[in-house]
């Protein structure tokens, strides 16, 4: 499950990096382009929760059966992306075939981390959950790590090259769970109802930065390229392969701070999210003054999102009892399909009316956060397993 899904969040993970310069390649404009990623969380979301019901066939041939028509999918628009970039010009046309393309790939990638998260319940017990649940969220992370790698890595073969090399990781998990996995995944899972709202006063502050953090790395995955491109000149493959390479930076600098914070630097969690806002903020500003020092910019990105991130979950986790840790989880897991949705569309259409704008408007308003946060309820000092389970 591991496996299935670290190579599921890489295939997703390659597009960002490659969407500006492709778009580019394609004729197509900014905010199509965002279009094009915002889609994708939209039917995300709507794939999660419809595959998560769906039992008309057995969890093992359900599994099998999406990601088999997800990487369809990924594999259909590689082609056709490489078809239409050697038409001169490329249709119109093609950017809704594009668009139904992403979104049809959305629904079905969204029942991947669905029915690989009702394998990890079943199989795991209330005293082993949390460990269970931490590797199946270690996949996701690593995946957003070693997907703009990729990218950056097989910019040289072809802007297209990552997908196709996605799809076929996925192909190979599909003859892997065919041989490995039991046909069934054993007890049922216990699903408490939900009772905790969004906007419960104790934690809707910190669902709430969560959803701006989650837009604001969106949109700089997709608007980054676009910004290196237009302000440095750099070319389709070059500025692809700074981009994966600073991406994939910023995401092992994420991992790392959320390491550091959670095991070595006990701190209480709304100080911690004080912290990576403020980084954050000066990271956003490092890309309007400093862009030549691209990766000294994603860099500190990086230890900012992984103090906010960490310390925003680990504050909305302590600030509840805990028969609502599960509620928590579940909005948290949310606010990540919710920001691929948003991002892309805001940040492009902030890039069109100027280039700067994304990074402007965003800095102002983490920075509101930031002082907004001064003013938040206390949250109680977590244990170190509380904090170490929210890196997840």
């Amino acid at each position: 499950m591991f496996l299935i899904v670290l190579c599921g969040t890489i295939s997703i993970a390659v597009f960002n990096p490659i969407i500006g310069p492709l778009s580019r390649h394609l004729g197509l404009s900014e905010f199509q382009s965002g279009c094009l990623v915002s889609v994708t969380g939209l039917f995300w979301l709507l794939g999660g929760y419809f595959w998560e019901k769906m039992t008309f066939l057995s969890s093992k041939r359900m599994l099998a059966f999406v990601m088999f028509v997800y990487l369809a999918t990924v594999v259909v628009f590689a082609w056709l992306a490489d078809f239409a970039g050697n038409r001169t010009p490329a249709s119109p046309g093609f950017f809704w075939i594009f668009l139904l393309l992403r979104a049809v790939s959305g629904f079905f990638f969204g029942g991947i981390p669905a029915k690989a998260q009702a394998y990890v319940m079943s199989w795991t017990t209330p005293e082993t959950r949390t460990q269970g649940m931490a590797l199946f969220s270690t996949a996701n992370g690593l995946g957003f790590v070693l997907g703009p790698a990729m990218s950056g890595v097989m910019a040289a073969m072809g802007l297209t090259a990552p997908m196709y090399a996605a799809a076929t990781l996925l192909f190979v998990m599909i003859l892997v769970l065919g041989v490995l996995i039991p046909e069934e995944a054993g007890r049922k899972p216990e699903r408490p109802a939900a009772s905790l709202s969004p906007l419960d006063p104790r934690i809707r502050f910190y669902l709430g930065v969560g959803l701006l953090l989650s837009v604001t790395l969106n949109i700089l995955q997709v608007t980054i390229g676009f910004y290196v491109q237009d302000s440095l000149g750099y070319d389709a493959q070059a500025t692809t392969q700074l981009i994966g390479y600073g991406l994939a930076v910023a995401g092992v600098t994420v991992v790392a701070a959320q390491i550091v914070a959670s095991k070595y630097w006990k701190r209480r969690p709304e100080r911690m999210l004080r912290l990576g806002l403020s980084i954050v903020a000066l990271g956003l500003l490092g890309l309007l003054v400093f862009l030549r020092l691209t990766y000294v910019n994603f860099v500190v990105l990086g230890i900012g999102f992984g103090f906010a991130l960490l310390g925003y979950g680990a504050s909305a986790s302590v600030a509840v009892q805990d028969h609502e840790q599960r509620g928590v989880a579940a909005y948290v897991a949310a606010l990540q399909g919710s920001g691929a949705f948003l991002g892309p569309v805001a940040g492009t259409a902030l890039y069109t009316a100027h280039m700067s704008a994304p990074y402007t408007v965003f800095a102002v308003l983490i920075g509101l956060s930031f002082l907004m946060a001064f003013n938040g309820k206390k949250a109680a000092v977590p244990s170190p397993n509380a904090i170490g389970g929210e890196v997840e």
